[in-house]
């Protein structure tokens, strides 16, 4: 009689032991290489644009840096206006690098109320490969 209850306790006991500690298991689930969501740059390190307004006076910039394993960075930096309908060029700056940080700046005379975008798209060659990449940064002038 004692020998089914101790059985008994212990089948308990290992159960409940079973059943607390399956919660508190790690699971792992495999991402699919495409869902990933961060850019996985082999040859652009780092890449941001900004645009600032003083009173009516529009100043955009952009930069990018090349990975060291890059041989050289080139970069466009376009200003453009919402005129209501589309998008009208306001005007631009570019440049390229084969050392350091590339800087882009347009400076411009911007409308009140008026909606400006600057479009800062960089080319980074790895064995004379490139890598292209292009980032926005929308602003009304106030």
């Amino acid at each position: 009689m004692m020998r089914k209850h101790l059985t008994k306790a212990i089948v308990s006991l290992s159960l409940a032991l079973i059943m607390l500690g399956l919660p508190t298991l790690p699971v792992f689930a495999a991402q699919k290489e495409e869902s990933t969501v961060q850019p996985q740059w082999t040859s652009i390190a780092t890449m941001d644009v900004d645009m600032v307004f003083v009173g009516n006076e529009g100043s955009a910039a952009g930069c990018a840096r090349k990975h060291s394993t890059a041989s050289h960075i080139e970069g466009h930096l376009y200003i453009y206006k919402w005129t209501g309908s589309t998008w009208e060029y306001v005007g631009h700056d570019e440049g390229s690098k084969t050392v350091g940080t590339l800087g882009l700046v347009v400076e411009f005379i911007g409308e009140t109320g008026v909606q400006y975008k600057a479009v800062l798209t960089v080319v980074a060659y790895t064995n004379g490969i490139g890598e292209w990449e292009t980032v926005e940064y929308h602003k009304t002038c106030r």
